[in-house]
């Protein structure tokens, strides 16, 4: 009884281990999507965009709407925006052009203010229709979604 059980051990042990050799592993797929080829040009045209969270420095929860322009150079243009920030209601405010952005070849990037500061990271979707977007200033809980425009630029 005992040889027989090894046996059958054995045995299952040698259908098991290789089966789980040829199993596809998790880990062994890359990070990085490197067949997108995005770039800063993926980023080009007029945006409307929302941002939601928290932000400390301007006063507590934020909510905001607007339309933004992106030059697909890595310069950002116009800003057109209204926000309410912890309640209180800032009307539409056009801002003028400044900071910048990059974009890997993997969609996933960077803005920057002026001074050169980088303030958000940013994942570019569907060829540059949609854009994600997270806040990586102190004291901010922020993320915003971009819509481009059809037909604009």
């Amino acid at each position: 009884m005992q040889r027989r059980l090894t046996w059958i051990t054995l045995f299952g042990v040698a259908i098991v281990v290789p089966a789980l050799y040829h199993y596809p592993k998790a880990y062994a797929t890359p990070v990085h999507a490197h067949d997108r080829a995005c770039s800063v040009a993926s980023l080009k045209g007029t945006y409307a965009f929302r941002r939601t969270g928290v932000n400390n420095v301007a006063g507590g929860p934020i909510a905001q709407i607007g339309i933004a322009v992106f030059n697909g150079d890595g310069t950002r243009g116009p800003i057109r925006t209204s926000r309410s920030t912890n309640g209180e209601i800032r009307d539409w405010t056009d801002v003028p052009p400044s900071g910048s952005y990059t974009v890997d070849p993997d969609c996933t990037g960077s803005f920057f203010d002026a001074d050169g500061t980088k303030s958000n990271n940013v994942v570019v979707l569907d060829g540059g229709k949609r854009f994600f977007l997270l806040s990586v200033a102190p004291d901010t809980i922020t993320v915003e979604e971009g819509h481009r425009f059809e037909g604009a630029d």
